[in-house]
């Protein structure tokens, strides 16, 4: 039996049924390693830069940058062309940068594997300033599952995450005194 941070949820993880259709172009002043994008591109890169668009959508503040790293496949059938890298399996990881408006910088890795060539077959993790995003009721809500959810959606569970380990000030202490009459 899976362990129960990668079991499938019941349930589509996206907010509209329109999230996988979408094309993303990036702004000048974002460093890239992906091409900046056109309306009605798909496909690697689109995913790539979607993840900075739909995040500074959530979250506001500055895009810095987004870079997509692909995995690579070993070849079983011919060990030297593996050279001295070890490569990891096959899918992609994507690393994105932005400050938010209070001046903190936040970085999310969002990585995703295929089987049957992934060391763990279909595997989806997401970190956010290094953390797995944990502690959610909902296991719908975790960093660790088979497939990744939609770019909105990966957007909302990075801003709850935010919200839950940020350190929140206490309210204001009001004295409260009763006069006597």
């Amino acid at each position: 039996m899976a362990p129960a941070a990668v079991q499938p949820v019941r349930y589509l993880r996206w907010i509209t049924p329109y999230d996988f259709s979408r094309s993303y172009l990036l702004p000048d002043a974002v460093e890239t390693n992906v091409p900046r994008g056109c309306l009605g591109e798909c496909g690697v890169y689109n995913w790539a830069r979607g993840h900075l668009v739909e995040l500074h959508r959530r979250l506001g503040g500055v895009p810095l940058s987004v870079h997509l790293h692909e995995l690579l496949v070993r070849p079983a059938h011919d060990p030297a062309l593996v050279g001295e890298r070890v490569l990891e399996g096959m899918g992609s990881m994507v690393t994105v940068r932005l400050r938010d408006p209070d001046g903190q910088e936040i970085t999310v890795v969002s990585r995703a594997e295929s089987a049957p060539y992934g060391p763990r077959g279909d595997y989806w993790q997401v970190t956010v300033n290094g953390e797995i995003p944990a502690g959610a009721d909902d296991p719908g809500f975790n960093g660790v599952h088979k497939h990744p959810p939609s770019l909105p959606f990966l957007a909302l569970l990075v801003d709850l995450h935010l919200r839950r380990t940020a350190e929140r000030p206490l309210a204001t202490v009001l004295p409260f005194s009763r006069k006597s009459a």
